[in-house]
């Protein structure tokens, strides 16, 4: 994918926090319905209802100083520094640049103001992929990608694969290399062969 011109949205961006967003929404909904129910059936009734009676019970038991209130205190300040950390900390990218300066100098062009080139992590694990199966002694092969590394789940036929390991790094290393990806994520390879 390319995009050109100032005003564009940037391609390559980090996803956004609704998983984590959500479930915090859906768990304070919760407790907020809870407390409204409560509330009410207490104005309504004048007591609070039965199903309050054992929690109740405990808590008018506990001190303030009782080992159990401290460890609900401190489980409450892990999740909620886990949740600020979910909501300040950014994801990863979901795609990788591609350095286009050099097609650009081969076309003797002018060169475009703000140009940028992606490629989703989802295509750079197909591409490696497939230049994967152009290996000879490859069966069958997966790839996963990140930001930063190519990891390839290779099986074959053959029963000592030899130097087949590092035939597919550096094959699938020299395809991501001429794509133009910058950086060049790491490649790591797995090889099992089939019983």
């Amino acid at each position: 994918m390319s995009r050109h011109g100032q005003r564009s949205s940037r391609l390559r961006h980090r996803p956004s926090r609704a998983v984590p967003s959500i479930i915090a929404g859906i768990l304070l909904l919760a407790a907020g319905v809870g407390l409204v129910w409560l509330t009410i059936t207490r104005l309504v009734n004048g007591t609070w209802p039965t199903l309050l009676q054992g929690p109740r019970d405990w808590l008018a038991a506990l001190a303030w100083n009782d080992p159990v209130l401290r460890q609900i205190g401190v489980a409450a300040v892990v999740a909620g520094v886990v949740l600020l950390l979910c909501a300040i900390i950014p994801g990863g990218f979901n795609a990788l640049t591609i350095d286009d300066s050099r097609s650009v100098e081969e076309a003797e062009a002018p060169p475009v103001q703000e140009r940028e080139t992606v490629m989703t992590r989802r295509a750079v694990a197909r591409l490696a992929k497939a230049r994967c199966l152009q290996i000879d002694g490859v069966g069958s092969a997966a790839a996963t990608a990140t930001t930063r590394r190519v990891h390839l789940s290779v099986e074959t036929s053959l029963h000592e694969p030899g130097d087949l390991r590092t035939r597919i790094i550096e094959a699938v290393q020299t395809r991501l290399e001429e794509t133009g990806l910058s950086p060049v994520p790491q490649v790591t390879a797995t090889v099992r062969s089939r019983d």
